[in-house]
Parts: structure tokens; sequence; C-alpha cells
């Protein structure tokens, strides 16, 4: 008879050579000591990771290798489809975790007899937490249905939430079976966003979620690697995938037992938010260089183009809901269409979320 396996953990790798050994270190360091095992799935990587994971004798260590490079999303499908695990656990390759996360989660899961769990985060860059004493709940929450539904309001509403608020899917430990008996994947087409689709998907299903307010999973910034907006510039964003969002948002509302009308109104407003906030990561990534700036710019003209001349964009902005934490004037230079305020109005945002961030303000 098979061991029973409790934790599944999931790690998609594209060119990650820097970081493999740093990543299996922090998972080998772990003081849990139920089974679990060890996914990776190579993306079509070109550089040593592959030959530094299979250095590793491990039993519990499996390693897969997509045909080609096909983006995160769809690594860690090829992850899902081949854990056995109780839960799943999914960790970047150049992130880690405290020694204590798998141990901390599990514990939670089985205790409070949960389906997801999820810590907060620590923010790292040039070896400085920009998220010290940063939480994004005053206290561990257990979330029911009327919690969960409120988190659902707040995601569309709170750009500090980061990548790791209740949304998202790093860092966290969900129920193998909720995914499974759901048939949730991630979106592949998706170079960003990929991961708060999947959690939405997930949330949709998910009777009881517990968030701990310890910082246990590390999130690193590396100024100088490429991210996936690179890959979003190379790859293409159409315009539809903002339409794809906001389906799976709906969906995940109307699972949870949402009326129609505020289905409709919540589902208009994540629309508007996730146009918003990738226009503002695209920024984020033009002030920092990480990409050319004539591609850059280039690039989000022709989004923004798209979406002053979007009907749907037309009428869902009139009842748009601006949160205290985010830029005003993005929002109103979409309603009265005009790019030259929007992109200024982008440029301002992607600059006052750096200087927050960097300052330990978000």
């Amino acid at each position: 008879m098979l061991e029973k396996i409790c934790i599944s953990i999931i790690v998609p790798i594209y060119n990650g050579e820097p970081f493999i050994n740093k990543c299996v270190k922090s998972i080998l360091n772990q003081n849990f000591r139920q089974s679990y095992e060890i996914i990776m799935i190579d993306d079509g990587s070109n550089d040593k990771s592959v030959e530094l994971i299979k250095k590793y004798s491990l039993p519990n260590l499996k390693l897969y290798s997509l045909p080609f490079n096909s983006g995160p999303a769809a690594a860690r499908n090829e992850g899902i489809k081949k854990a056995i695990g109780e839960y799943i656990f999914f960790l970047d390759v150049d992130d880690d975790i405290s020694q204590n996360t798998l141990e901390t989660l599990y514990n939670i899961a089985k205790n409070e007899n949960c389906e997801f769990v999820c810590s907060d985060f620590k923010r790292i860059e040039n070896s400085k937490n920009q998220r010290e004493s940063i939480f994004n709940y005053e206290s561990d929450t257990i979330f029911d249905n009327e919690k969960i539904i409120e988190a659902m309001k707040k995601e569309v509403n709170d750009p500090t939430l980061g990548h790791l608020g209740l949304f998202g899917c790093n860092g966290r430990l969900i129920k193998r079976a909720i995914i499974v008996d759901n048939n949730i994947f991630f979106e592949e087409k998706f170079m960003l966003l990929e991961d708060k689709i999947f959690c939405w998907d997930v949330l949709g299903y998910v009777k009881k979620a517990i968030y701990v307010r310890k910082q246990l999973y590390s999130y690193f910034v590396y100024p100088n690697f490429n991210t996936a907006i690179t890959k979003l510039i190379d790859n293409g964003w159409p315009f539809e995938n903002f339409k794809i969002i906001k389906k799976h948002i709906a969906k995940s509302l109307k699972n949870r037992n949402v009326n129609d009308s505020k289905v409709n109104k919540y589902a208009n407003q994540g629309f508007i938010f996730h146009i918003i906030q990738v226009l503002v990561s695209i920024s984020r990534s033009i002030v920092l260089k990480k990409i050319d700036n004539k591609k850059g710019n280039k690039f989000r003209k022709d989004i923004i183009d798209k979406i002053l001349n979007d009907e749907e964009v037309s009428e869902a902005i009139k009842n748009y809901s601006i949160s205290n934490k985010e830029s005003k004037w993005i929002p109103r230079a979409i309603r009265i269409k005009s790019r030259i305020l929007l992109e200024l109005a982008c440029n301002l945002r992607a600059n006052e979320v750096l200087k927050r961030r960097r300052t330990g303000k978000e």
C-alpha cells in the first residue's frame, strides 16, 4: 500500500539555476514530520536548472519537464495533474518559506477541518523586508461563507493586498480535492494574474478558509531579472483576457449564492480594477527599467487605446467605486477617455507604489 502523502509542493521552474539550491534547501529545512512530495516542473529552461535538480537524490522529489516554455500556469497545471497529496502548496523557485511553514499550515488545516489556509508574506528587496510589521489582517482570521464573500468584495477594491492577500496561489495550503473535484486549473494563456484567477475559482467552492497572521512566505524582488511583465509584452495580452477575468469573478460569486445584481456589480468592479492593476504593473516595470522604455510605452499605449474604445469598459467605469488606497486619476482618465492623462496617472501611481513599498508603508 502506498504511503499517504500529506502535502504536494509544486514548484514551476524556468531558468531557475540561480535559485534552485536555496529553494530546495528551504523545503528540506522544514520541521514538518509528515510525508510530503516535491514536484518540480521544468518549463523549457535553457540553463542548468534540470542538471542541478537531478543532483538531488531524494525519493520524494519528482521532476517533470514541459516540451517547451509555456508559462507558469501551464507548469503549475502539470504539477496539479501529477500531485497525489491531500493538500497542495505552490512555491515559486525564486522564493522561500520559513522553517515552520508546512507544519503551521497543515496543523491548522487538520485541526480546524478547513480546505484553505494561507499566511502573510515578506516582500524582500536588497535583503530588506519591505513589509516589516505590515499584515493584511489584524489577527488570525477564520473565513466562513459570509467572510469569504466580504474578502471577495475587498479583493476588487484594495490594491495594497498584493499577490498574497487571501487571493493568489503561492504560500497557501489548498485541499487537493477542491481542485480536482471541481476541475480547477490555471488559465494557461495568462502571463499575469493567473494566480489571482485560480484563487477566485478555488474560493468559489471553499467552505472554510483560515488566514494566519505570520509572514511565513518570502517573496523576493529582483530588479535585474525579467518579470511576468516581460513575458506579457513578448507574448501579448489580448484585451479579451480582462473579460475572461470578469467571467471567473462572476462564476465564483454565483457559486457562493450571491444574488445576480451583486454578482454583476462586483464582476464589473473587478473588471475595471484588474485593468487598472495591469496598467500600473506595466508602468512600474517601465519605471524600474525592467523593460525597454520604448517597447513598454508602446505596449501600454495599445492596451490603453483598447480600454478607451471598449463599450463594456465605458459602461462599467460609470459605477466603479474608487477606494482611498488607489489613484483617483486613473479611473477618472478612463471615464473621460483621455489617453495622455491616463499615461501620466499610471506613471505617477507606479512611482507612488514603489516609494510606499520601499518605505514600508504598503
